[in-house]
């Protein structure tokens, strides 16, 4: 049997055609004709014919394989042996074999016509372009290329030599018919005699694959790339795979070289290759140039970073002097050359991260990790920033760790990961050691600049790296040259650090006593920063202000945390609590809140500043109020209010305490109250000497609690309303006044104050329209679509409450935004736009899942009773209600519990159980009485009327609703649940009557009283 690779495939046996069919058959006889004659391992089988993709029983499948191509070849050609196969044929029999077979005996010939003669006979076999079976082979071609190269070399060399008695018998046979040496590959020039000379890796290489074509595309069109990256990112690797696929690279390894060696170190490289020795040039420079001249070669200079500006110098010198050259640098900064292209390698992504763990955890202790360690797996690649020499080092550490000992263990990485393989470099063999090498490269304002951005775990916005640099006594170009030498990243406008370097610059700051004093210069740079962004935080910039509030949230919190920690921060941490004060009421982050003014309420005290007023102004209405046991605050739970989503508890009565507290703030104590009367002067009159937007509304917010806790009934619920007066507020800043109206129209829908709702909401919508505050806008808008429901203007009710739901968007938690969706749910199925209300609950969903948020599904099943209610299917609201998470229920407010508890009575009457509904009822009357929450109170009414009709009792019912229309302070003839049960019922009794006016506070425990008494 014969075998032909070059020009194609061809196989003959007995002068007949052989037919080989399938890339594995194809790929199995090439394998094995490379080596013919001698057994092939099992492995470098497998390896080779699934390069990328190992069947799960490699053997099976190569047993497979064989026994179909031993149907096609002659018997006997193919062998199984111990431990392999082997292709029984004399290389003779095989072109590419007999060609690397002439050409070696070039190469190593004494009689230099026969080297002549073997060269000749090799390049006579070269008919085409060498064939393989695809993917997998190209390490083949790479060989033959180099082979051919020295072919073409000795053969040039023995023109006019005679090939006579010398040549071997062999060699004189293949060259019978010698033709001419056919034209080289595209690319690669006639005169590229230069040996390939890379180090072989010692592992596959993983991932990448996106890199390494923007390498070879980069090197297509330009001269000079350079591959940038971090330390033990792969740049090497990543580089002599670039060189293997190119014929006759040349790798010059810069790491060994000193200042004033890097001529002598590409010099000692081109040699290897090149018979420079033979050259007359002196001087490693000229040698090199003369050596490359008429050459297309591809030069890597690996490592530049510690002799960058020689090896810039060196890489233009050679570019200019050999004009078929190119060169590919690594380097964790640019060469900063004309002209210079790059490659930035960063981290591995996720799955390739876990690959080249995993894959290295099963060649260390001889299996891949298992599926109950896949979480610290996880951890591990995350926490090493997916840099692929830092997963190796921790892979090997798994031959005596477990994954979870070497996951706990990275809490002082630099410890655990202080040995590596002896056969790495030493610069590679610790994670210290990797950055160490980069560390030494710094000037002392990048080395300051690297330490300070440790201490900021969020990164650093492009656009504050100026003041942060102030903070720190560098200049900007200090925290630019740390992202040229790859210290540093830029992503997203930000300049962001790997967890890695993070942890050595902290590491060197506890190890030099100075992260105290560099935290410090943190939290003051924050205090500075965050001040700036919260004014954007009231007007037309909003979201761009909440967007660096969000960004910088860690920052802020090491912040926080730092003038907690250390004395003499107080100052700084009082106005980090006033800058972040407004983006925590926004985005709800109550337990933020609480924190921050815990630590620094009292620090606060001294009043000698603006930030110190209105920290102290919330302190004092927290130390105000009592804690009282029982459940979170309505405040910091602000899901929907009424049937139709209602609105925001404007309440302030407090702070509000964390989601998950079990107490709340309650009616004000005699001692609390004591307090408010005596400190309440000197924040006011401080208010009136540090003047601002929210200054300015401290005095009218505390003198009107103030009034309110004085009238309060011990005993009795806290009302939950308090007038706001305009007094002092005449030089007050437009956005105050804004401010305060939307405030008086929250008050009067919890008090059912018709008259007050509708011209404040109207009042503080217009003026918030003017200063282009779209946060406040948006609530305005809440505020006046309730007023327009109660007056009757549904349509124009449903406009504003979208508009308000499209204004919020991305600026309040998702719990938050499901609530203003779910008013515009209850418009819709007050105007019988069902199905539109089904959409719109579709979409609250997804946003919910989406955000994975308990809260905001609770608040989507309670939106499908309210849906299902208002088609009279009570069976299926009871099982949206019942779907609610129960671990949930004890943390709901009083408004929340009796909404839900009122709804679950609709339910159970729409059913006919009315004992069951009852049950339901004396749940809900007393959280809502509690609540002090007038529309609550209103709903449960109206609820409480369905209830009395069913039972015969029509007057009761008739005097029911009109307390649920005082309450709310009108009449809601739309109420969807009244609809259904005047049709279900054919009883004119739930028809809503006229009142005797609008909700007053006066009247209030009236209708409370009369409640109360239907349910006895």
């Amino acid at each position: 049997m014969r075998l032909r690779f070059f020009g194609g495939l061809e196989a003959e046996a007995d002068d007949a055609p052989v037919e080989i069919r399938g890339r594995g058959q194809e790929a199995l006889l090439f394998r094995l004709a490379l080596d013919a004659g001698t057994t092939v391992a099992y492995r470098s089988l497998a390896e080779d014919v699934w390069p990328d993709d190992l069947p799960e029983d490699p053997r099976a499948s190569l047993q497979s394989l064989a026994s179909r191509l031993r149907r096609v070849v002659p018997a006997g050609t193919l062998e199984a042996v111990p431990g392999g196969y082997r292709l029984a044929m004399a290389r003779e029999d095989v072109d590419i074999a007999l060609f690397q077979d002439l050409v070696d005996r070039a190469r190593h010939a004494d009689d230099p016509a026969a080297a002549v003669a073997d060269a000749r006979a090799a390049l006579a076999l070269w008919r085409g372009e060498p064939w393989t079976p695809g993917e997998g082979f190209d390490w083949v071609v790479r060989d033959l290329l180099e082979d051919r190269a020295h072919a073409e070399r000795i053969a040039g060399a023995g023109v006019g030599i005679s090939t006579g008695a010398s040549a071997s018998p062999g060699a004189a046979a293949a060259t019978a018919s010698i033709a001419p040496a056919p034209e080289p590959p595209a690319g690669v020039s006639p005169a590229a005699a230069v040996a390939t000379s890379v180090p072989a890796s010692l592992t596959p290489l993983i991932g990448r694959t996106r890199e390494l074509e923007l390498i070879e595309s980069q090197l297509r069109s330009e001269r000079l790339v350079t591959l940038i990256g971090p330390g033990g990112a792969g740049k090497t690797t990543l580089a002599f795979e670039t060189a293997r696929r190119t014929p006759g690279s040349i790798v010059v390894e810069l790491a060994p070289a000193a200042p004033g060696e890097v001529w002598a170190a590409v010099a000692g490289a081109v040699g290897r290759s090149i018979r420079v020795g033979e050259l007359v040039s002196t001087s490693a420079r000229d040698r090199v140039v003369e050596a490359l001249a008429g050459r297309s070669v591809l030069v890597v200079l690996d490592n530049c970073e510690h002799v960058s500006a020689e090896a810039a110098g060196v890489a233009l010198d050679l570019l200019g002097s050999a004009p078929g050259s190119r060169i590919l640098a690594t380097s964790r900064e640019p060469l900063g050359l004309a002209g210079e292209a790059f490659v930035d390698l960063g981290p591995l992504p996720g799955d390739d991260a876990r690959e080249l763990f995993t894959r290295r955890v099963r060649a260390a202790r001889g299996t891949p990790p298992a599926g109950d360690e896949a979480a610290a797996v996880e951890r591990i690649v995350s926490r090493l920033d997916g840099l692929p020499l830092a997963l190796e080092l921790a892979a090997a550490k798994s031959r005596t760790l477990t994954i979870a000992e070497i996951d706990s263990g990275l809490d002082d990485r630099f410890a655990l990961l202080a040995t590596g393989p002896r056969a790495l470099e030493a610069r590679h063999q610790t994670l210290r050691a990797l950055i160490d090498w980069s560390w030494e490269t710094l000037t002392d304002a990048e080395r300051t600049a690297l330490l300070a951005a440790a201490v900021f775990p969020d990164g650093i916005d492009a656009r504050d790296v100026p003041a942060v640099a102030a903070a720190f006594d560098v200049d900007g170009e200090s925290f630019e040259g740390l992202v040229d030498k790859s210290l540093l990243r830029r992503s997203e406008g930000r300049l962001r650090m790997l967890e890695t370097v993070r942890e050595y610059g902290v590491d060197r700051l506890r190890t030099e006593g100075r992260e105290a004093a560099f935290r410090a210069r943190e939290a003051r740079a924050m205090s500075e920063l965050a001040a700036r962004q919260d004014a954007l935080l009231r007007g037309p910039r909003v979201r761009e202000g909440l967007a660096w509030f969000d960004a910088d949230e860690e920052n802020l919190t090491a912040a926080l945390r730092t003038c907690a920690e250390q004395p003499g921060l107080e100052d700084i941490g009082i106005r980090l609590v006033r800058a972040c004060f407004w983006t925590w009421i926004m985005r709800e982050r109550f337990t933020e809140l609480q924190s921050g003014i815990g630590r620094f309420g009292e620090a606060a005290a001294a009043l000698d500043s603006e930030p110190a007023v209105v920290v102290r102004a919330i302190a004092l209405l927290g130390l105000a109020f009592a804690p009282e046991a029982g459940k979170p605050d309505p405040a910091a739970v602000p899901m929907a209010a009424t049937d139709d989503g209602g609105a925001r508890d404007a309440a302030t009565g407090g702070i509000p305490p964390a989601e998950d507290s079990a107490a709340r703030p309650g009616v004000p104590t005699p001692s609390g109250l004591a307090r408010l009367e005596r400190e309440a002067p000197a924040v006011v009159a401080a208010a009136a000497v540090h003047r601002s937007e929210l200054s300015a509304a401290v005095p009218p917010l505390l003198h009107g609690l103030l009034e309110e806790a004085r009238q309060h009934v011990p005993g009795a619920p806290w009302t939950r309303s308090f007038t706001i007066r305009d007094d002092g507020l005449e030089d007050a800043p437009a956005w105050t006044h804004a401010f305060l109206s939307m405030m008086r129209s929250a008050l009067a829908q919890n008090t059912g104050d018709t008259r007050t709702l509708g011209a404040e909401s109207d009042r503080a919508l217009s003026m918030f329209l003017e200063l282009g505050d779209v946060w406040g806008t948006a609530f305005a808008s809440q505020m006046r679509s309730e007023w327009l429901q109660l007056a009757g203007r549904l349509e124009e009710a449903l406009a504003v409450a979208d508009a308000s739901t499209e204004g919020l968007a991305g600026l309040t938690s998702t719990t938050d935004l499901v609530q203003q969706r779910s008013q515009s749910i209850g418009l819709l199925l007050r105007l019988g736009r069902i199905d539109e209300a089904r959409e719109r609950l579709a979409g609250s969903r997804e946003l919910a899942r989406s955000f994975e948020s308990p809260r905001a599904l609770a608040q989507t099943d309670m939106d499908a009773a309210m849906i299902e209610i208002a088609v009279g299917d009570g069976a299926e609201a009871l099982r949206h209600l019942d779907a609610i998470d129960a671990q949930m229920l004890p943390a709901f407010p009083d408004q929340l519990t009796a909404w839900s508890q009122s709804r679950r009575a609709q339910a159970l009457l729409l059913e006919g159980r009315a004992d069951e509904a009852l049950d339901a009822l004396r749940q809900a009357y007393p959280s809502a009485a509690h609540s002090g929450d007038h529309p609550i109170v209103s709903d449960v009414a109206v609820s409480i009327a369905g209830w009395l009709a069913l039972a015969g009792r029509d007057a009761d019912a008739r005097r029911a609703l009109v307390a649920a229309a005082r309450l709310r302070g009108g009449v809601d003839a739309t109420d969807p649940f009244l609809r259904v049960m005047r049709a279900r019922f054919e009883t004119d009794v739930l028809v809503p009557g006229a009142t005797d006016g609008a909700g007053h506070d006066s009247d209030s425990a009236d209708e409370l009283a009369v409640l109360a008494a239907l349910l006895s």
